[in-house]
């Protein structure tokens, strides 16, 4: 009980044990997700699903929490099992080397599930992802483009439906409509003025999520982020779903 006494003391025993008993699934552990999932393992989130089939390279480290020298070349998910059992010994962890795309939807998306937290950077899974979420009404956060951005104060949270600026969540909000979906998603996302055009899905299957493994479809420009951004981003996504679990009385 000493590992989460600060955690215990702040929310009070009842939350804290609906944390404990929570189901929450992780999907792109990068540079965003990573952050989420230490603030998961960290809050003692007791099943944690983690879903990504990249491994870790040189060019993860200037953002991505799990990346290190030693852990070059290893799985993330691995790497993420790892760390999140260092953390919390108890924590029940599901490791899903796989892609997210229509056809493992069931595997990625597989009951028990309380909250699902998105981190994908690729247009075309990530859409699939929010779709199938949204048809299985699970509640869902978010993360809208996190790259390109240098303002921390430009970041702030809001349904998916209703965010401006972003170019990112505009293209998944007008494609998301157009597959029918409405308000109910959350998003974390940045209002800061950038330049940058996110191509159809159809054109663009390829990101830093799936770089290692992965190579079809058109390669897309890299993408320059900084590790407090990102970083950001992922503690906010933390912090959404912890909040919501503990004042979901029916939890």
């Amino acid at each position: 009980m000493e590992r989460f006494l600060r955690t215990r003391r702040l929310i009070g025993d009842q939350s804290f044990k609906r944390l404990t008993e929570a189901h929450v699934t992780v999907v792109g552990i990068g540079a965003v997700g990573g952050y989420a999932i230490e603030a998961l393992a960290r809050s003692g989130i007791g099943h944690i699903r983690i879903v990504d089939f990249d491994t870790i390279g040189m060019t993860n480290i200037n953002r991505q929490l799990l990346a290190t020298e030693s852990n070059l070349g290893k799985k993330k998910v691995e790497v993420a099992m790892n760390r999140i059992k260092d953390i919390n010994p108890d924590c029940q962890v599901e490791a899903l080397d796989i892609f997210a795309h229509d056809e493992s939807m069931d595997q990625v998306l597989k009951e028990p599930i309380d909250i699902l937290i998105d981190c994908i950077d690729s247009m075309s899974p990530k859409l699939s992802l929010l779709e199938s979420a949204y048809e299985r009404d699970i509640r869902t956060f978010s993360s809208m483009g996190a790259a390109l951005r240098t303002d921390p104060f430009a970041i702030t949270h809001s349904d998916l439906m209703k965010t401006h600026t972003c170019p990112l969540a505009k293209q998944i909000r007008r494609k998301l409509k157009r597959r029918g979906v409405g308000k109910g998603i959350e998003v974390i996302y940045s209002s800061e003025q950038i330049h940058y055009t996110y191509l159809d899905p159809e054109e663009e299957e390829y990101s830093e999520f799936n770089e290692q493994v992965l190579k079809r479809g058109r390669e897309r420009m890299v993408l320059g982020s900084l590790p407090t951004i990102t970083g950001i981003f992922g503690l906010m996504l933390g912090q959404l779903t912890i909040d919501a679990l503990i004042t979901d009385q029916d939890g």
